[in-house]
């Protein structure tokens, strides 16, 4: 079910079943077509679904017909073929019964995402949970799985009806514990989802919640950075400090090379968090995640581009903080271009107000504040009204560090010393404040940083 297919493949392989119950091996013949898909080996799932396919036909079984289609829409979906997986809905609505109903509409969903229609796939998660007693035992898998993805789109977009359902199903019958990690990042998401409606509250309440119904240290470290940035947001920088403390403590128990790939999202974040405070730290983290290689979630599927977006701009963010401008708007940028194709407004203004932080160019203010038209009760509407109200580019956290010792007079090599950089790094500094002010030399520097109020008087 998580991340071990070979296994379940044996396991159903090796299952014993009297041959005389023609219904129980087709049952069988259905879960090995998925269960071949998901190794790859799709040949085998061909064969297997058209044993299932000519057995339950010859039955003349609705239920059974709904099953097999429902696995057919699986083994298409794993070879990321989503048009011949459509071919299969007509069969998964044979049943009459309830199960069949769910189990149809279920399949629709699934296939949705691989077509980039995820407001429709948001709209057909809610309408199918609403149709589902979160009291009930029956049919916790589509549950689980419907609310941890209908709590991930909430996150990404505005969906004011996707969280009392949300809510509804989580404070039903708990969950076994094989859906541990669907509970986590259901609630994960829920608690951003209510952040960025401005739930400060119960956003703080869902993500320590998530942390202590996940099963690895790898997760926890990414909730305690979840928690650091929601509380670094709204201005608690010593409550931030505290959970970034617990973050690494926790990073430094990981063997990261051994993890889950979705899990190392925990290197890129407390990459980005330690930007603006330690950029050595920083850069160290970085380096770290990209030794590891690609991330390859099982929660998406194999070549989900926003996957490749959410490290872009976390990515993104720590170059600029590093000094790295050119590299990391490309990566911003790039981040960009999916968040917009998808429609995640409040990403693209993350990734516009970054850029507008670095370059200055108020072209970009009028498109983040339509972005943000949804999202005014949220920490990202201060942020931006601080940008506005600067009257200029923010630096990068070092070149704001060496931007405050040349405001003081201080020379390049005094510079070097203090900030235990070289003279040539800090040199490099200096150039890219020049250009980020428009001047050429140090006495216009601090005339328009003095005019625009940026030097702190004693």
């Amino acid at each position: 079910m998580h991340a071990n297919p070979s296994l379940a493949l044996r396991l159903l392989i090796n299952l014993r079943l009297a041959t005389s119950k023609r219904v129980e091996r087709v049952e069988r013949d259905a879960l090995l077509t998925e269960a071949f898909a998901r190794t790859r080996d799709f040949e085998s799932a061909d064969e297997r679904l058209a044993t299932a396919l000519e057995a339950a036909r010859e039955l003349g079984d609705g239920e059974l017909l709904t099953m097999v289609g429902y696995r057919a829409v699986r083994r298409h979906l794993h070879a990321e073929d989503p048009s011949e997986a459509r071919k299969y809905l007509d069969l998964t609505r044979s049943g009459q019964s309830e199960r069949a109903r769910v189990y149809a509409a279920y399949a629709e969903t699934l296939i949705l995402p691989y077509e980039e229609r995820v407001h429709e796939q948001a709209a057909r998660l809610i309408e199918l949970l609403r149709s589902l007693d979160p009291n009930r035992s029956e049919f916790v898998e589509i549950r689980a799985w419907s609310t941890h993805t209908l709590a991930g789109l909430a996150r990404e977009l505005y969906i004011p009806a996707a969280i009392p359902e949300i809510d509804r199903q989580l404070s039903g019958t708990q969950w076994p514990d094989d859906f541990a990690p669907n509970l986590f990042q259901a609630l994960r998401s829920l608690g951003w989802a209510k952040a960025l409606q401005g739930d400060y509250f119960n956003a703080f309440r869902h993500l320590k919640r998530a942390s202590e119904v996940t099963g690895t240290t790898a997760w926890k470290v990414v909730a305690a950075c979840d928690r650091s940035y929601l509380a670094r947001s709204f201005g608690e920088h010593r409550w931030s400090r505290v959970e970034l403390d617990e973050a690494e403590q926790l990073g430094a128990q990981v063997q990261w090379h051994a993890t889950l790939a979705e899990e190392r999202i925990g290197l890129l974040q407390l990459a980005e968090l330690f930007g603006s405070l330690d950029t050595a730290r920083s850069a160290m983290y970085l380096a770290h995640y990209r030794e590891l290689g690609e991330i390859r979630s099982p929660l998406y599927y194999r070549h989900d581009t926003r996957r490749t977006a959410y490290a872009q701009y976390s990515t993104g963010v720590v170059e600029l903080a590093l000094g790295n401008k050119k590299r990391g708007l490309a990566e911003l940028r790039d981040a960009r271009k999916v968040f917009e194709r998808f429609g995640y407004d409040f990403r693209v203004a993350r990734c516009l107000a970054n850029e507008f932080a670095t370059t200055g160019n108020t072209d970009i203010l009028p498109i983040i504040e339509e972005k943000l038209r949804n999202y005014q009760q949220s920490w990202l509407v201060a942020e931006l009204r601080d940008l506005i109200g600067s009257g200029s580019a923010s630096l990068p956290p070092m070149q704001q560090r060496v931007f405050e010792e040349l405001c003081q007079g201080k020379p390049t090599s005094e510079i070097a010393q203090s900030l235990q950089r070289s003279e040539w790094t800090i040199s490099n500094h200096i150039k890219e404040i020049f250009k980020a002010f428009d001047v050429k030399s140090r006495s216009a520097l601090l005339v328009k940083a003095a005019s625009q109020g940026l030097i702190k008087r004693a």
